[in-house]
C-alpha cells in the first residue's frame, strides 16, 4: 500500500473519463481509451468493471464498445484501475426521459416499468421469444393473449370454457340421435 506522500493529489491521475476500446468477455476484462496529462490517447490495460452486485447474487452486464464511463484508478496506478461504465454520450443517449425505469439491449429489446402507471413491458424484436421455467407458475389477474396458444397438457378450468361464444360446460348439440349417429354442432 502506497504511503500518503507517495499518493497523487492531481485528481486527474485518480479519476479519468476513458471509453471503452475492447472487451474480453470471458475474462471480465475491458480496454479503455483515455487522455494522458500530456493530451495524448492511451490505452489501458484490461480492467475490471463495476456491476451492481457480485456475491451470492450476481449481475452481468457488460460495457459496449465506445460507451463512456469514470476510470477509478487507487494511487494513481492505471494497472489497479476500476472502470464504471454507464456515461450518456452522442454514441449511447439516454434510454429514457420520465420515471419509467428501462433497459434496453442491443438487438431492440426493451423492459421497462412505469412506477406512474404501475405498467410493467417488455417489448421484444421480430422472431425473440421468451421462456419461464418453472415447476409452477402463477398469474393473478385477467390475462389477455393476441395469438395462438399451444398447451403441451391439460387445460383445467374451475368454470366454463368458452370458444367461439359456445360455453363447454352448458352447450347443446342439435340433431342428437340414439346409436352411431353424429349430433350437430354445439348450440
Amino acid at each position: 500500500m502506497a504511503a500518503p506522500e507517495d499518493i497523487p493529489f492531481d485528481p486527474a491521475a485518480l479519476i479519468r473519463v476513458a471509453v471503452v476500446a475492447s472487451v474480453d468477455q470471458g475474462a471480465a476484462r475491458c480496454t479503455l481509451h483515455y487522455a494522458s496529462e500530456d493530451g495524448n490517447d492511451v490505452e489501458s490495460p484490461p480492467l475490471p468493471w463495476l456491476v451492481g452486485r457480485q456475491g451470492e447474487t450476481g449481475v452481468w452486464t457488460s460495457p459496449s464498445v465506445g460507451e463512456q464511463g469514470v476510470l477509478f484508478c487507487p494511487w494513481g496506478d492505471i494497472a489497479q484501475g476500476i472502470f464504471l461504465p454507464g456515461l450518456t454520450s452522442d454514441q449511447f443517449p439516454p434510454v429514457g426521459n420520465s420515471a419509467e425505469e428501462v433497459i434496453r439491449f442491443a438487438d431492440g429489446a426493451r423492459l421497462a416499468y412505469d412506477p406512474e402507471g404501475h405498467v410493467l413491458t417488455a417489448d421484444l424484436p421480430a422472431g425473440a421469444t421468451a421462456n419461464i421455467t418453472a415447476d409452477q407458475l402463477n398469474i393473478t389477474g385477467n390475462v389477455a393473449i393476441d395469438g395462438d396458444l399451444s398447451v403441451t397438457g391439460t387445460v383445467t378450468a374451475d368454470t366454463d370454457v368458452v370458444g367461439g361464444g359456445k360455453s363447454l360446460k352448458d352447450h347443446k348439440h342439435t340433431g342428437v340421435t340414439a346409436g352411431g349417429g353424429v349430433s350437430g354442432p354445439p348450440q
